[in-house]
Formats: C-alpha cells, sequence, structure tokens
C-alpha cells in the first residue's frame, strides 16, 4: 500500500513535536515525594540547575549527584516505573535542546546513594515491562532503539539492531545504481528516472563518515543498497523535516 507524502510529512512534524510518552506521558517536576527503593518510605527528590558549572543537581533523600547540563536547564526530573515487577521507581534527566543532542540519564536510589542506571538518546516510552524505547530523527527517519533493564545488575543495556525500519517514499530524479549488498557494490538494478522507490531499512555504513545505506526497493520489486549521499541528491519527496 503507498502512503501519501502528505500524510508522511505531517507524521513527521508531529514526531519532532510531540512529548515525551513515558510513564504514561508522566510530566516532569521540580520536586517531588516518592519511595524510589521500595522501603515505604518517600524519598525526597529535587533538581536544580547549577549555571556556572553548567549542571544539573539531582537529590533524592540525603543522597545528591551532579550531571552535564548539555547547556541548558533541564525542565525537571522525570519519575518513572521501568519495571512494575519491582517495588522501585526511576529517575530520568533529559537534557539537550534538539533531537540530535538530547540525552536521557537514567537513575535509581538504593536508599543510600543515587546511581546512574545507564543513557539513551531520547526515552520515548516505558511501560513498565523493562523495555525502554528510544527515538532520534535522522533527517528524513525516525531511528528507534530499544533497550532493557536487567534486573539483576540494575543496569540499562542496548538490544543492538542489524538494520533500523525507515518506510518511507521517494521519486528518483536523477537514475542511479542500488549495490547487491552493504559490502558488495555489484549493480543489481539500476533505478529510472519518474519512477517511485521505497526505502525500507537502515544500516550504519561501516565507512567513516557516510552515516547509513539503505535497502532500497525498486518500481520493479528489485531490492538494494543506495548511499544517504545518492538519496538525498538524486531523489525528492523525501519527508525532511527539522
Amino acid at each position: 500500500m503507498k502512503t501519501n507524502a502528505h500524510v508522511l510529512a505531517v507524521m513527521t512534524c508531529s514526531l519532532l513535536t510531540a512529548p515525551l510518552a513515558i510513564a504514561d506521558d508522566a510530566a516532569p517536576v521540580k520536586s517531588a515525594s516518592v519511595d524510589l527503593n521500595g522501603d515505604g518510605k518517600p524519598e525526597a527528590v529535587s533538581i536544580q540547575f547549577d549555571a556556572p558549572k553548567n549542571e544539573f543537581v539531582l537529590k533524592a533523600g540525603g543522597a545528591t549527584l551532579r550531571g552535564p547540563g548539555d547547556d541548558n536547564e533541564p525542565a525537571g526530573v522525570f519519575i518513572v516505573d521501568l519495571d512494575s515487577r519491582d517495588s522501585r521507581k526511576e529517575l530520568v534527566v533529559r537534557t539537550g535542546q534538539t533531537d540530535y543532542d538530547q540525552r536521557s540519564f537514567i537513575y535509581g536510589f538504593d536508599g543510600k546513594a543515587l546511581k546512574l542506571l545507564g543513557t539513551v538518546p531520547a526515552l520515548t516510552e516505558a511501560r513498565g515491562n523493562g523495555i525502554i524505547l528510544s527515538d532520534s530523527w535522522q533527517g528524513f527517519w525516525n531511528r528507534r532503539d530499544k533497550y532493557v533493564l536487567d534486573a539483576k545488575t540494575g543496569k540499562v543495556s542496548e538490544v543492538p539492531q542489524d538494520l533500523y525500519a525507515v518506510g518511507v517514499e521517494a521519486t528518483v530524479k536523477q537514475s542511479f545504481p542500488l549495490a547487491r549488498s552493504r559490502t558488495d557494490k555489484k549493480v543489481v538494478a539500476t533505478l529510472a528516472q519518474g519512477s517511485t522507490i521505497q526505502v525500507l531499512a537502515a544500516s550504519p555504513s561501516s565507512r567513516k563518515g557516510e552515516g547509513y545505506l539503505y535497502l532500497v526497493k525498486s518500481s520493479t520489486g528489485l531490492l538494494g543498497w543506495a548511499t544517504a549521499k545518492d538519496l538525498m541528491e538524486k531523489t525528492g519527496g523525501l519527508p525532511l523535516a527539522g
């Protein structure tokens, strides 16, 4: 089924402007009282910004921790429940001002100290099942990464993907070839000018500075790999935004 380009553009803009969807759309707070370690006693939680040092100051109970501010004051701290099977809650501090520099720092509290559990580009979704979904904009598509919270170690780690889903359409303005594989440059198809292609998936290139290689489906149903340079310079209609 073909996707209307206008719809894709609207979806893209919605993605860029949508609020952070974590813990059932919880909002960041400057201060709160919450039981973080599951002992039945709430801890006083607060966050401040030390502008001269460009650091945020996070407090929970009697513990204090400083983190990098990335040149902007965090809106607050998110209180999330990454795994509803335990009795703990986690704290998330989001820094950065764009999709390219944003980071979400995830902290746990053991009753004595705040500990960094992990860092993700953006904590887009966490619904209490130990899984974190993280979105980051890549120019004309959204990269979605998966992270999991290890119940034993208490650490957040990435689940590697060989390919990232893209799912956009474009029109060929200037003919260019598709390679047989990511490592074999032999031509499997040459895209005809004026034809419509589907960019199905992306894979980080092993070549420095090349960004991604893209798995493309031609109008004749053939699959091959294209460079980001060819897609950006020789096609039209990509849902560019940001």
